[in-house]
């Protein structure tokens, strides 16, 4: 160590890779490895795993979902529908904005999913580029209200669409379709693939900073890396092998709180 607070992981350093410490600067505009146990909570399904972020708009929510290192929610089939509704239900409490500019905890089961005709409209498509023939619209939508896709986890009366009349969401999670910024805004549910090993799942997060990254590790449940052991620190190498500009990735070790 030289001074520095924060710890990277560099490829480019002799042979195979060394740790290095460096200053939390957006100069270095790195990339870091989140480390997420694999626990009930967060949400893990096969090799994603699903988090909230923020809005308010779509492409906000995609652009923080980035971030985490995938995009906005692929939903394949009913089953996973069903899963994400019934983990994320009730989770973001504090509810959003409505139509009349004032906090409502209705809204609160209302997020973006990565569902979108903004490229060509009438032909919905996924964000992440995968391919699913499954759909869960309403019997009313997607009715030309917008080009991004949420899906609606609970009941919702009381609202009035812009072509007027007021309706009930369905049962099931269904779809609709709003504009990217709707006034009372959205938060998105967010899914990233993640790589096993043992009993964590890893994740390329970005930054540029270590702070920013760890954060971003913070909101899929986890942190940057924690290294055990010359065996873990050999998979990293193997298994993020120079992916990132700087062939470097920040790490959890730092001594920010006290130096040395």
């Amino acid at each position: 160590p030289t001074g520095q607070d924060f710890v990277s992981m560099d490829w480019i350093r002799g042979k195979g890779t060394e740790w290095d410490d460096k200053s939390d600067h957006s100069v270095w505009n790195l990339q870091g490895i989140a480390e997420i146990k694999l626990t009930p909570d967060p949400l893990i399904s096969g090799n994603s795993i699903y988090a909230i972020v923020d809005g308010p708009s779509w492409k906000e929510a995609e652009a923080n979902s980035n971030k985490l290192g995938g995009h906005l929610i692929t939903i394949n089939n009913a089953e996973e529908n069903t899963l994400i509704a019934n983990f994320f239900k009730d989770k973001n409490p504090s509810g959003d904005i409505n139509y009349l500019g004032n906090n409502d905890p209705g809204l609160s089961n209302l997020y973006w999913i990565g569902y979108t005709d903004q490229d060509n409209e009438g032909t919905w498509t996924w964000i992440s580029g995968e391919s699913s023939d499954y759909s869960n619209w309403t019997a009313y939508t997607p009715g030309g209200n917008g080009d991004y896709g949420e899906i609606q986890l609970t009941q919702y009366g009381n609202y009035i669409p812009g072509n007027g009349g007021t309706w009930q969401a369905l049962p099931g999670a269904p779809w609709n379709d709003d504009y990217n910024t709707v006034p009372e805004g959205r938060h998105g549910i967010s899914e990233t693939p993640i790589i096993r090993r043992g009993d964590s799942a890893y994740v390329i997060v970005e930054g540029p900073t270590w702070e920013e990254a760890e954060a971003n590790a913070n909101r899929l449940g986890g942190h940057l890396v924690t290294i055990n052991d010359a065996e873990e620190n050999q998979w990293l190498v193997e298994t993020f092998p120079n992916q990132t500009t700087w062939y470097t990735y920040w790490i959890g070790l730092n001594d920010d709180e006290e130096e040395g």
